[in-house]
Formats: structure tokens, sequence, C-alpha cells
């Protein structure tokens, strides 16, 4: 099999954590190649996470492809296997049980050491820790006069860092359940076209936001209801891309 890497250069539009903003990228294809991480992930107390999801992002290159990933077993074990040879960062998830994607820094602050595969050494096992839990948001959006379901386009933003954010379509829908990083401070945003903007508790204007803090572990129910209008200054965009403008 051929294993020699192809660049190509294309046109992206965004990447998760970030607004979408059109760039030129060099992204790297990889074939297989004869790398292998394996390990365990574990929850706070020792015991094995079935069910986990563990991804091995490149840290080395962009991916033109998906990120390899796979799930644990009964005993919380997991095999990456074909990988090419370089740099990785291994993070595990379960988000049917509030534990977040931690690769995305709005989640987690912690450092991943990366894992390296090399010629000398094209195999590595890690043990991955879970947690702590996110916060958890559940409920619905729709239009406040009809009661119409909605898909809005959504902005989370640490309060103590607005550089540190998840924004984009896809995240709440019109029946949501989402995590927020826990005992953070979050200033929440939700808009459509067409609709005056939301923000956390209920405000129409982002002075009058607040932010949004819930603890490890902790569920809420916000049914949130758009206001049917247009705010030259900040209705929003169009929910089927979020450009930089949107987070004025």
């Amino acid at each position: 099999m051929n294993r020699k890497l192809q660049a190509v250069a294309l046109i992206v539009v965004g990447a998760v954590g970030s607004c979408a903003r059109q760039q030129t990228l060099r992204v790297v294809a990889a074939e297989e190649g004869p790398g292998l991480i394996e390990g365990t992930v574990t929850y706070e107390d020792g015991q094995p996470t079935k069910g986990a999801t563990v991804s091995a992002f490149p840290l080395d290159r962009a991916l033109a492809a998906k990120v390899p990933s796979a799930d644990t077993d009964e005993l919380g074990h997991f095999h990456i296997n074909h990988l090419w040879l370089g740099k990785f960062a291994v993070t595990a998830k379960k988000e049917d049980e509030g534990y977040p994607n931690t690769s995305i820094g709005f989640y987690s602050d912690r450092k991943i050491p990366p894992t390296i595969l090399s010629l000398a050494h094209p195999s590595a096992t890690d043990t991955i820790l879970l947690g702590p839990k996110a916060g958890i948001l559940v409920g619905t959006v729709a239009d406040a006069i009809t009661g119409a379901p909605l898909d809005p386009c959504v902005d989370f933003q640490r309060a103590s860092d607005p550089n540190n954010f998840l924004s984009g379509t896809g995240l709440v829908s019109a029946k949501y359940r989402v995590l927020v990083p826990s005992d953070r401070d979050v200033i929440m945003k939700i808009w459509h076209q067409g609709y005056l903007p939301w923000y956390y508790p209920g405000a129409n204007h982002k002075s009058e936001a607040k932010p949004l803090r819930l603890s490890s572990g902790q569920e809420r129910t916000l049914h949130i209801r758009l206001q049917p209008g247009n705010d030259a200054f900040d209705a929003g965009c169009n929910t089927g891309l979020c450009f930089p403008h949107c987070r004025q």
C-alpha cells in the first residue's frame, strides 16, 4: 500500500470551537499507517468506562478526513490502529452521561500531553480519566407568538475569556440537550434570521445578559422563546453559517 502523504490546498469554512471564518489551509490527507494507540478509559473513581468515544486528534497536521476514533468495550479498553506516524492528542467523551469532548478548549483548561508515534515506537498505551462532568441544558426553542419550533444559531462564551467560545448551528435545535462547562460563568446567545437575539436569562440586548453557571452534573431546563423582529445592530445572522460579525 502506498503510504505517502498527499498535500492538497482546500478552502474550508470554520472549525469546532470558533465562529466560521473563510480561510485557506494546507490540509494533509494520510493513508493507513503502522501506528497503534490503545489503552483504557476510567471514571473519576477508577471504574472502567464502557461506551466512551476515544479520538486521536493530529497535532502536527490538518486532517482532510474523519478524526480516527474508537469506542471502549465493557472493560473500558480501546484500540485505534492503522494510524500514521506523528503527534496526537488522545481524548475521550461520553456525552450521554455529561462528559464533554475535552479536546475543545471551551470545555477544559487541561493541557493534553501529546502521544507520539514514530518508527522506533509505532504504538503507545494511554490511560484516560473522564471528568469532571459538564453542566447540562435541556429544553426547546420556538417562536414566541406562534409556538413554531426553530433551529437557531448559538454562541456560548466564557465570561472570563470571550475568546474561548463555542458557536455555530446544530449545537442547539428546536428540542435540545447541550453541555456547558461546569463551574464557569458562560454568556449564552441564541438567534435566528427574522427574530430578535436572545441572551440568557431572556434579554434581547447583550448589555442585559447575565452569566449562566451550572455545577458539575447539574441539569437545567430552559425553554427559549424568540420574539419576531429585526435589530440592525444585533439581530445576528442567517442560521446557515456564523461569520465573525455574529459575535458582536
